[in-house]
C-alpha cells in the first residue's frame, strides 16, 4: 500500500504533459508578390500580412472542421505570430536600369500612360525575374533554411504564396519535397542491370530534385527536362553519398503541413503542366502522390474579380488524379483544390491587392475552400 502512495505522489509531481503528446505548432510563412521592392511596399506587405493572419488565426481556430481535420483535435495549434519570407529586396539592383529608362520616357509620354507603364514594368519584371531558375534556386534555398529552422524547433509550416510568391511556393515543393523513391526512379532511367542491381543492394532514402542536382546525379537540360547522369564514371561514389545530400537539400517529412496560393497567376506561368508530353510531368505526378499520401493540402484560393489571378479549370478527386497519371495513390487526407468563386467587394483594379484589406472575408473563404476541397477530393473516404 505504501508503494502505491509513493507512485501516486511521484505522478502528481511530474509535469502534466509528461503523459500527453506534445502539441506541434503550425507556422504560417507569407511570401510576398511582385512590386514589393521599396520601403513603402515592404511596409504595405508586412502590415497586410499581420492583419490577414490575425483573421486567419481566428477563422481557423473557430472552425470545427479544421479543428478536427487539420489540427487533429488538439495535436496541432496555429501560431498567432506569422513569419514572412521577403524577396522583394533581391530585385532592386536589376530594377535600377528600368527605372532609369522610365525617367527618360516621362518627358515625352502622357502622365497616365507613364504611371501605368511604371506599374506594369515593376510587376512584370519581378514575376519574370523570379521565374528564372538561377534566381529561383537561390530563393528556394533561402526559404528552405527558414522552414528547416522551424522544423528543428518541432514546428511545421503552411506556406502562403501571394501573387508571384505562388511561383516560389510551387518551385519549393517541386524541388524540395522528398517524393522520389530512389530505386523506382533509377529503374525508369537506366537499362543497365548491374547498375539497377547495385542500387537495389544499396537502398537510399527518398530524395528530392535539388539533392539529385547538388549531388551531380542529374542536371536540367535545355528543354527543361531533368536528365539523370547514370553513365558518369564516378556514379557509384556519388550515389553512395546521396543520403547526405538529401539531408542537406530536401525538406524533412512533416516539415510542411500545407500550401496556400492566393492572387495566384500560377497556371498562367506553368500552363505546360497539363501537356502529357511535358518532360517534368513524371515528377509532378510523384509530387501529387506525395502530398496526398502525406496529409499535405495544396489550396489555390483567388477572388473571382482579381484580373491578375488564374485558377485550375477543373478540380480532380484523388481517384481522378490516380487515373489521369496512372499511379497508385493511398490517400491519407492530403488534397489539392482550387477555388475562385467569391468576389472581393472591391473594384477590379483593386481586387488583386484586396486580400489584405478584406482579411475577414478572405479568411472565411479559406476555411470554406479547405472544407470543400477536403470533402471533394477524398470522395467517399471520409
Amino acid at each position: 500500500m505504501k508503494k502505491i502512495f509513493i507512485i501516486l505522489f511521484i505522478i502528481l509531481l511530474l509535469p502534466q504533459n509528461t503523459f500527453c503528446e506534445e502539441v506541434k505548432e503550425i507556422k504560417f510563412i507569407y511570401i510576398n508578390g511582385s512590386n514589393n521592392n521599396d520601403a513603402k511596399m515592404r511596409k504595405w506587405f508586412y502590415n497586410g500580412m499581420k492583419k490577414l493572419h490575425s483573421h486567419i488565426y481566428k477563422a481557423f481556430s473557430n472552425s470545427e472542421f479544421i479543428q478536427k481535420n487539420l489540427l487533429k483535435n488538439g495535436r496541432y495549434s496555429i501560431s498567432e505570430i506569422p513569419d514572412a519570407y521577403f524577396w522583394g529586396d533581391k530585385t532592386k539592383q536589376e530594377l535600377k536600369s528600368i527605372d532609369s529608362d522610365l525617367k527618360e520616357s516621362k518627358f515625352f509620354s502622357p502622365k497616365i500612360a507613364q504611371s501605368v507603364r511604371s506599374l506594369f514594368a515593376h510587376y512584370i519584371h519581378d514575376a519574370i525575374w523570379v521565374s528564372h531558375y538561377y534566381n529561383m534556386h537561390y530563393i528556394i534555398e533561402d526559404l528552405h533554411k527558414q522552414i528547416s529552422a522551424n522544423y528543428k524547433k518541432n514546428k511545421t509550416v503552411i506556406i502562403m504564396g501571394y501573387s508571384a510568391g505562388a511561383f516560389i511556393s510551387y518551385e519549393y515543393i517541386f524541388n524540395k519535397l522528398p517524393y522520389i523513391d530512389t530505386y523506382d526512379y533509377y529503374l525508369t532511367v537506366t537499362e543497365n542491370k548491374n547498375k539497377s542491381d547495385y542500387i537495389k543492394a544499396h537502398p537510399m532514402k527518398n530524395t528530392c530534385i535539388d539533392a539529385l542536382v547538388e549531388a551531380k546525379l542529374a542536371f536540367f537540360g535545355a528543354n527543361g527536362d531533368l536528365i539523370p547522369m547514370t553513365n558518369a564514371e564516378d556514379f557509384y561514389s556519388k550515389y553512395l553519398k546521396l543520403d547526405e545530400y538529401t539531408n542537406l537539400y530536401c525538406t524533412p517529412d512533416g516539415a510542411v503541413k500545407g500550401i496556400i496560393n492566393f492572387a495566384s497567376p500560377l497556371s498562367l506561368f506553368y500552363s505546360n503542366i497539363p501537356n502529357p508530353d511535358y518532360p517534368l510531368n513524371y515528377y509532378n505526378k510523384l509530387l501529387y502522390k506525395y502530398l496526398i499520401e502525406n496529409d499535405i493540402f495544396w489550396l489555390t484560393v483567388n477572388y473571382a474579380d482579381d484580373p491578375m489571378s488564374y485558377t485550375i479549370k477543373n478540380n480532380f478527386s484523388y481517384s481522378d488524379i490516380s487515373d489521369k497519371f496512372n499511379i497508385d495513390i493511398k490517400p491519407n487526407k492530403g488534397f489539392i483544390y482550387g477555388s475562385s468563386e467569391i468576389k472581393s467587394g472591391r473594384t477590379f483594379i483593386l481586387a488583386h491587392t484586396s486580400y489584405w484589406s478584406t482579411a475577414e472575408r478572405y479568411s472565411k473563404a479559406l476555411v470554406n475552400a479547405y472544407e470543400e476541397g477536403y470533402k471533394f477530393f477524398n470522395d467517399n473516404n471520409l
